[in-house]
Formats: C-alpha cells, sequence, structure tokens
C-alpha cells in the first residue's frame, strides 16, 4: 500500500522538465503527506488541451457518493481497478500522476513496525499512478480527491510489504495522461512493479507515525 509520502528539496524546474508543464507553482517541501490532506498532481486539462499541475485531496470521493464524508479510498489495487465502481470511471477518464520524491513503509508485526523510508537510489522524482474524481454538492460547490494505484510488490519492496505504488516511468506518462485512451488492455500492462534496482531503503524514526509532524528529521536514517 502507500500511506504516507514526500515532496521535497524539488524544484519547478524539475517538475517542469519531467512532466513537460508550462505553469508550475511553488509546492513547498512536505515530508509527511497522509491521507486527507492536499497533494499536487499532474493531469490534463481538456479545456486547456495542456498538462497542469492540480491541488487534489488524498482519499478518493466517487462523483456518484451521496455525501463526501466516510472511508475516503488513498488507494486502488492496479488488478482490479478497472472493474471496481467507484473506481471504473475515473480509471478510463480521469487519471493522473501524483510526483514524490519518496515514500514510508511499514515493516514488521503490528505490535512494533517499523517504518521505512524509500526513494530512488538516483534522487529522482516518483512518479505514482494515480485517478481522480469531482464530486458535486447540492449548492454546487466542487470537491476534486484522488487515489494512488498499488501494485504487487517487486523483489525489493517484498522485504517490507507485499504491495506498493505504482511508479511510472516517463516512456508511460504520454499514454497515461491520454484522455483518448481509455480502454483497459492497452493501460492495464502499466500498472506493474518498477523494473530493475532502483530503490533504496532505510528505517527512519517512529515519529512518522503522526501526521502532525512535517521535517525533514522524518526521511534520516536511524542512528
Amino acid at each position: 500500500m502507500c500511506g504516507r509520502f514526500t515532496l521535497a528539496d524539488v524544484s519547478t524546474d524539475q517538475i517542469r522538465d519531467l512532466f513537460l508543464i508550462e505553469d508550475v507553482p511553488e509546492l513547498g517541501d512536505r515530508y509527511n503527506i497522509a491521507p486527507g490532506q492536499p497533494v499536487a498532481a499532474v493531469r490534463f486539462n481538456r479545456e486547456t488541451c495542456k498538462r497542469e499541475i492540480a491541488p487534489l485531496l488524498w482519499g478518493l470521493v466517487p462523483s456518484w457518493s451521496r455525501e463526501p464524508t466516510g472511508g475516503r479510498m488513498i488507494n486502488a489495487r492496479g488488478e482490479t481497478v478497472h472493474q471496481k465502481p467507484a473506481y471504473r470511471g475515473p480509471f478510463r477518464y480521469r487519471r493522473c500522476i501524483i510526483p514524490a520524491s519518496g515514500f514510508y513503509e511499514w515493516a514488521g508485526s503490528n505490535a512494533g513496525r517499523q517504518p521505512f523510508y524509500v526513494r530512488r537510489k538516483d534522487g529522482g522524482l516518483l512518479a505514482f499512478a494515480g485517478l481522480w474524481d469531482r464530486w458535486i454538492s447540492p449548492d454546487g460547490s466542487e470537491l476534486e480527491t484522488c487515489a494512488i494505484i498499488t501494485t504487487e510488490a517487486s523483489p525489493f519492496m517484498q522485504l517490507l510489504h507485499d504491495r506498493m505504488p505504482v511508479i511510472l516511468e516517463p516512456r508511460a506518462f504520454d499514454l497515461w495522461l491520454d484522455p483518448e485512451a481509455q480502454k483497459a488492455e492497452a493501460l492495464l500492462p502499466l500498472l506493474r512493479p518498477l523494473d530493475g534496482d532502483v530503490l533504496e531503503a532505510w528505517p527512519v524514526s517512529r515519529a512518522v507515525n503522526n501526521p502532525a509532524n512535517d521535517s525533514p528529521d522524518l526521511m534520516r536514517p536511524l542512528r
């Protein structure tokens, strides 16, 4: 699964160059992004015919929900994302990419789970495959939310957990963000574990368990 991640020490130029977005806002450093908080998502804007950075709340609320409350869905399983009622529409029409500099995963028993920080060995950005949806209230106000797609863990990630976020490579961005690409047989092959010896991880402080904590210390290796 993916329950916390970071977006820190990333320049607007990095976002612009990787995702080919003309107008990139200052995003600020965030070291403990948690469900229910806003995230920066890359999506295709049909009106401008360009990619954009959109602020979405993490925890998907389907457009057909009666209320925007309750158990929002932070992760969608890649194996069934095209079948589940909450995800079928977003999977066909409202896909996004969520940039991250790393993410946290917990290993061990429930009694003493140890958090680890996971990132690319080269320090580059991660690109999580995501879905978004728009819920409209009776008064016309809108709420835009998202979920991160997960897949079975790579051999490296299996040391920590049996699931991991789908991390897209740049060559997959065009297809994933293409609003005309709607067939599951074309999109599902993208939802697989990251290939190769790309990631690294180290244990970090349990202070990350509290979403109120948000500092660079959370990513630092335990002494």
